[in-house]
């Protein structure tokens, strides 16, 4: 077959088609596969499989965008996404993170009429809300690997006040009653719809902003939000989809709405609030004010209620993660110096990055994105999910590859929670090959970018 031929084939609507549908099959057989076993389960085999569903999503959104016709292609993404989730929600138990556990006992506690910041789940005060969902018998509990002894439960940190804000602790709510059942399948289900209704906003909003909406397979096929969101219903998903929808009030000039999204988002997980500092020189005063407003109204009647427990579990959080004493910054730790000096280097990197970006005046979403790389880079968190927030945002500014972040993570939480002795060097290997990747493709782009602008400069003087 000659290079023209070959070329003309691998242009053709119908083997892009064809590459798609193929690749999306066998991942939502991955999928399906994925969410009936466990990390803690199957060992490195786990990682092995999400690893195994790499090259599908790559040729899987090389192939989506690569259909002539959009109304086709965002088609087949749509179908394709959908099939991913409904497959990723069949497990009985979550296959990564126990995290939803902690979600179904926050709304029951809150239901109940108790304040989720006032105890933590062992408080003798709540035995009465025990259910077999959240401290099953012994038998229930040596299977999911959940403790021993007669208070063994499924619960994460039974012995500490939820960590949660208050938009979280109100998604949980809602989920709750909108399915009152005791199940973990719920969160699955409410954590697949809303990431699915990510997928839509991404592409009303790659539209508004004159880029290809075939740009949102690459967020839609690959494995990540699919088993973090979907498979384990983590709540940050939820934080994603309302920093798109800011982004888009921001970009209709509707900044006051803006400012409530993005403080919804941060009531959600904290770090979406770096977004207000992206969006600072469009929407100023008007977003802080529609931030700061919506936090305090979520904060308010938990304030009245529990006072400073509000704070719930996040110093202890700081601690546990080794942040307070600098062994956390796996990639300034390659640095032969101190903890405390650890701590105030990464201060000092993330302001700098921060500086920089509100410096270039670049747009809201790539100046999160990027001010939330330098974090995560900086800070390198154990759980993966985080960054899949990225992910998100890298596809909407037209930078896919700041997936990495979160795909490199995944060997250092499973490394964590297999109880590798080599953990911190897998991490610190992971860490600095994905920051190692990003500067170097930034750098690249940054060259290309400059010889297209002298180039347009010597064609003008010319």
């Amino acid at each position: 077959m000659t290079r023209s031929s070959l070329s003309l084939v691998v242009r053709s609507p119908r083997v892009a088609l064809l590459v798609l549908s193929t690749c999306g099959a066998v991942a939502t057989a991955l999928s399906w596969f994925i969410a009936q076993h466990s990390l803690v389960g199957a060992g490195w085999t786990f990682v092995v499989l999400i690893a195994a569903w790499v090259p599908l999503w790559i040729a899987g959104g090389w192939a989506a965008n690569r259909i002539p016709s959009r109304k086709w292609a965002l088609g087949a993404i749509l179908v394709t996404a959908a099939a991913l989730r409904i497959a990723a929600v069949t497990g009985t138990t979550p296959s990564i993170s126990n995290d939803l556990y902690r979600y179904g006992w926050d709304a029951h506690v809150q239901l109940s009429g108790v304040d989720p910041y006032r105890y933590p789940p062992d408080a003798p005060q709540l035995v009465r809300l025990r259910t077999p969902t959240y401290f099953p018998g012994q038998p229930e509990c040596t299977h999911l690997r959940a403790g021993t002894g007669p208070s063994c439960t499924t619960i994460n940190r039974p012995d500490a006040r939820t960590i949660y804000p208050p938009v979280a602790e109100a998604w949980f709510d809602s989920v709750a009653v909108a399915d009152p059942s005791q199940g973990i399948r719920k969160w699955q289900v409410a954590g697949g719809l809303v990431d699915f209704a990510t997928i839509g906003l991404m592409i009303i909003g790659l539209r508004e902003l004159k880029r290809d909406p075939r740009g949102v397979a690459w967020y839609a096929l690959s494995p990540l939000p699919v088993i973090e969101f979907a498979g384990n219903g983590h709540v940050d998903g939820v934080g994603l989809l309302l920093l798109i929808a800011a982004f888009l009030a921001l970009r209709r000039e509707r900044k006051f709405l803006a400012g409530v999204l993005i403080g919804m988002a941060t009531m959600v997980k904290l770090y979406p609030g770096v977004a207000l500092l992206a969006g600072w020189r469009q929407g100023r005063l008007r977003m802080l004010a529609g931030a700061v407003g919506v936090s305090a109204l979520a904060y308010a009647p938990h304030v009245a209620a529990v006072g400073t427990r509000i704070v719930g579990y996040l110093p202890g959080y700081l601690q546990e993660e080794h942040y307070s004493s600098g062994r956390r910054f796996l990639i300034l730790g390659l640095l032969p110096v101190d903890g405390k000096s650890l701590v105030a280097l990464a201060a000092g990197t993330v302001t700098i990055g921060v500086v920089t970006v509100l410096r270039s005046n670049i747009q809201p979403y790539l100046a999160t994105a990027v001010i939330l790389a330098v974090i995560l880079l900086v800070a390198s968190p154990v759980q993966p999910w985080y960054a899949v927030v990225l992910a998100g945002l890298g596809v909407m500014c037209g930078a896919p590859w700041l997936v990495l972040p979160a795909a490199l993570a995944e060997p250092y939480y499973a490394a964590v929670i297999l109880g590798n002795q080599h953990q911190i060097g897998i991490g610190q290997i992971c860490y600095a090959t994905a920051a190692s990747i990003l500067l170097f493709i930034l750098m690249a782009r940054s060259r290309s970018s400059q010889r297209v602008s002298i180039g347009a400069t010597s064609s003008t003087r010319l």
